[in-house]
């Protein structure tokens, strides 16, 4: 299945993030449709929303940092998820926000500096929008969208902004996945047949581990993500794998999840098999440096640390070519 399915799976899941930043939302949403089920959107995680009969709202959540964003949204027939709203910014605990469905209306009470900056930005599109944020002075939401767009910026043009980067964003999430996106794409792109570059990449416990570090044996390496089921189910496989190993190869299992909360603490019933070196990809840097965009996707590389297979999907003939590296 493509990623992008997966993230829609993900996002429809009611998930936590780190437990440091509890924030209070409400409000009132005016005009809506009662038979219109409406979501507030966290990065990729959808959050239904329950409004009484008069529109109002409130709710709890969790978020990584301050300042940050939500939006109001809606699902498609089609199973889309439709943006509602401009990115609302907050960087308080409450908040309280009023929103007209029909006319996409906003009142804010507690509206930051930037509110309206990063609506002007949203207007813009494609190459106007790049060179507005590379041009301008950098705050929480150039940074935002300059790490959105990364895809479609130069990184040479990426390293220029990132060395202009006040060091009071540093700590940002945005500022460490542009740098760890810039660090990973400077690599030559990996190949079946070329060398892998070691890694290192954090453990349950925040020690870094290596990913591709010299060895005898062969190094079978999963990107996995808590949201997609086949890489919850390819769990039990590599479980197998393991028990009759007899240390042929090296497991390493990284996941592609949004928060260590989410790798941590969801479907507990299967990770807890896992007795394999089992990391984050932090700042998503293993899957920008493998260029993955599917999950599960199976790496294959030998003791001389070179690529030598790459298997997609949970499906039996992939099992079968997995098994065969420890038999």
């Amino acid at each position: 299945m493509k990623k992008l399915l997966f993230l829609f799976i993900l996002s429809l899941i009611i998930v936590k993030s780190e437990a440091q930043n509890l924030i209070h939302l409400s409000g009132q949403i005016k005009n809506s449709k009662s038979d219109e089920p409406i979501y507030l959107a966290f990065g990729n995680t959808l959050m239904p929303l329950k409004l009484s009969t008069d529109g109002t709202f409130a709710i709890d959540a969790n978020i990584q940092q301050f300042p940050s964003f939500f939006y109001f949204a809606k699902i498609s027939k089609k199973g889309k998820i439709e943006k509602q709203s401009p990115l609302i910014w907050f960087e308080k605990d409450s908040l309280n926000v009023n929103f007209d469905w029909n006319d996409k209306s906003l009142q804010n009470k507690n509206v930051l500096p930037y509110q309206s900056l990063s609506e002007k930005i949203e207007n813009l599109k494609d190459h106007l929008q790049n060179e507005y944020i590379l041009s301008n002075p950098i705050n929480v939401p150039i940074l935002y969208f300059v790490n959105k767009n990364k895809d479609n910026i130069l990184i040479s043009d990426l390293e220029l902004f990132s060395q202009k980067v006040d060091s009071s964003y540093k700590n940002s999430s945005y500022y460490k996945e542009l740098a760890s996106y810039i660090s990973a794409k400077k690599r030559n792109p990996i190949k079946i047949g070329e060398l892998v570059e070691n890694f290192t990449l954090p453990n349950k416990d925040g020690n870094q581990v290596s990913i591709v570090n010299k060895s005898e044996k062969t190094k079978l390496i999963s990107i996995f993500s808590s949201g997609c089921a086949y890489s919850i189910a390819s769990i039990s496989m590599l479980e197998q794998i393991a028990k009759i190993n007899n240390d042929k190869i090296d497991i390493i299992t990284i996941w592609a999840d949004d928060t260590k909360d989410i790798w941590l603490n969801q479907h507990l019933d299967q990770k807890n098999k896992i007795t394999w070196t089992n990391v984050l990809d932090e700042n998503k840097f293993a899957s920008t440096y493998f260029n993955n965009t599917e999950w599960p996707t199976f790496y294959i590389v030998n003791s001389d640390g070179r690529l030598i297979d790459i298997f997609k999907n949970y499906t039996q003939k992939t099992a079968n070519k997995i098994m065969s590296l420890v038999k």
